[in-house]
């Protein structure tokens, strides 16, 4: 039987050969399998940071309005998670986490009062360390590596003081010098971290946009920097300063275009037509900066970089629009403020998946380190979102712990103690806890982002259990000011041009 069905295989082996011409079949060696081609990681990374944007003013997160046609395409050709979170609701804390891969916590910088420290390490020395080019173009105070710190490690570098430009024009720019980077790339591969400022407030853009998505109003809304402000302010605030002016407390803005809280300051109520306008502004803001990004990624594609280049978008925070009383952002821990957009797209990222898995800004420096076939250091808490798509280790996602910390509030204590509360949030899978801290008085919300994304049905008392369970994971946070267990970088020290520049944009370093 042995003899038979040697003979037959022999038979259909020299078939095979006969009909390929592939010689002798005889002295044939069985034929090996072809290795398919593997993913060899792209030649280079964009790290693309919209400061400001909100996940659900874009149209691949449901928005109805036409703002983001370019990133609806970017994600149609990606991946997109579905409910991506900051760790802060304001930039420097949560910029340090995007780049580190740690929590405000664990890397220690959650005041403008400090530096990041040099132990922390971030994605630009990995990169180096590798052999890649590194490159950073930002315009923040927040981000420029003389102060903070955050961005040091790049080996190229560019900032520009906001005085340079005007906020009502696009950042061309950012995009102009990213383009450069590119094509000045060489052979070593390239990451490149792009900060684009336009949708912050001031909420202007050109009147092209404006005339697109902001509809016909006759308020005094204008979703300047000064008037969010003005909204926000607690009235103890208000009251102290005309009662004693305080310059540290009760003046904001630079010598030219002074702002104080005095008597003669206009106070700011905002209506529910005020609040629809000031999103009409914020949207055609969006939709410039979409714009502007089609013309990188118009780039990318011309020159058939988009084959080998990973484009990685997303925000530092959202905005706030009176969904719980303010405007603005800084302060709350709410998820108009919290929730973010985070899109990937490029070589070894499959077309339209979408993730609805609760993810972190801190898991974009694991993924980005993982696309790019290097290790991801011990230290670094977020998880490498890869695995979802490309398997892995198992990971139960609904029971990780996602933290919001490092509060504006903390800012506001240095010259007004017990005036501005000092939220702090946690969330497991679908519950999310919201601590609020104001002097001696200490409140939770609890919210089931399942059936209540908006949070407006606080559930503390109905679930108790499930409450208890969250504040005794915050109780293990260190709740003082400046505080987390991170090493604590160097004392910053802004000059008065510099404090008048972040007091402006409604920051209170």
């Amino acid at each position: 039987m042995t003899s038979v069905r040697g003979a037959l295989l022999r038979l259909l082996l020299l078939l095979a050969c006969f009909l390929l011409a592939c010689g002798d079949a005889e002295n044939a060696s069985p034929p090996e399998e072809v290795a398919q081609p593997g993913f060899e990681g792209p030649r280079a990374i964009v790290l693309v940071s919209i400061d400001t944007l909100r996940a659900d003013h874009l149209g691949l997160y449901g928005h109805e309005r036409f703002t983001s046609p370019v990133l609806d395409e970017v994600a149609r050709q990606g991946v997109v998670f579905e409910d991506a979170s900051a760790p802060s609701p304001w930039t420097l804390p949560s910029h340090a986490s995007m780049l580190s891969g740690l929590s405000p916590f664990q890397h220690g910088l959650v005041s403008a009062q400090r530096g990041l420290s040099s132990e922390v390490e971030t994605l630009a020395d990995w990169f180096n360390v590798a052999g890649w080019k590194t490159s950073a173009i930002v315009n923040t105070l927040f981000l420029r590596r003389e102060k903070h710190g955050i961005t040091r490690g790049f080996e190229d570098y560019l900032a520009v003081k906001r005085s340079d430009y005007k906020q009502k024009e696009p950042s061309s720019w950012v995009t102009d010098e990213a383009i450069a980077r590119i094509q000045d790339q060489g052979e070593d591969p390239l990451f490149l971290f792009v900060h684009y400022y336009d949708v912050h407030a001031d909420y202007t853009s050109l009147e092209a946009y404006e005339k697109v998505l902001v509809g016909p109003y006759e308020g005094s809304a204008d979703g300047s920097a000064w008037q969010l402000m003005r909204a926000n302010f607690d009235p103890v605030h208000i009251e102290g300063c005309l009662a004693e002016f305080d310059p540290d407390r009760c003046e904001y803005g630079s010598k030219e275009i002074p702002r104080r809280i005095d008597a003669d300051m206009e106070r700011v109520s905002f209506d529910g037509e005020d609040v629809r306008h000031l999103r009409e502004l914020y949207d055609a803001g969006i939709r410039q900066m979409d714009t502007e990004l089609g013309r990188l990624f118009s780039f990318l594609k011309e020159t058939g970089r988009d084959q080998d280049t990973l484009i990685v978008v997303t925000s530092d925070h959202g905005e706030e629009f009176m969904e719980h009383g303010r405007v603005d952002h800084f302060l709350t821990m709410y998820q108009e403020s919290l929730r973010v957009p985070l899109i990937l797209s490029g070589p070894g990222i499959p077309d339209g998946e979408r993730f609805g898995e609760p993810v972190s800004l801190i898991d974009i420096a694991p993924t980005v380190l993982s696309l790019a076939d290097l290790p991801i250091p011990d230290r670094v808490e977020g998880r490498d979102l890869s695995a979802l798509w490309r398997g892995g280790e198992a990971f139960d996602w609904q029971e990780r712990l996602l933290f919001g910390e490092a509060s504006g509030g903390h800012e506001h204590a240095h010259w007004l103690p017990d005036v501005y509360p000092i939220y702090r949030s946690v969330r497991e899978g679908r519950y999310k806890l919201v601590e609020r801290k104001q002097g001696a008085e200490l409140s939770f919300e609890l919210f089931d982002l399942e059936l209540d994304e908006g949070e407006q049905n606080n559930l503390y008392d109905e679930k108790p259990e499930v409450a208890s369970r969250l504040i005794a994971y915050l109780s293990g946070r260190d709740q003082t000011q400046g505080g987390g267990s991170g090493p604590q970088g160097a004392e910053v020290e802004l000059d008065a041009a510099e404090r008048e520049e972040l007091r402006a944009l409604g920051y209170v370093p």
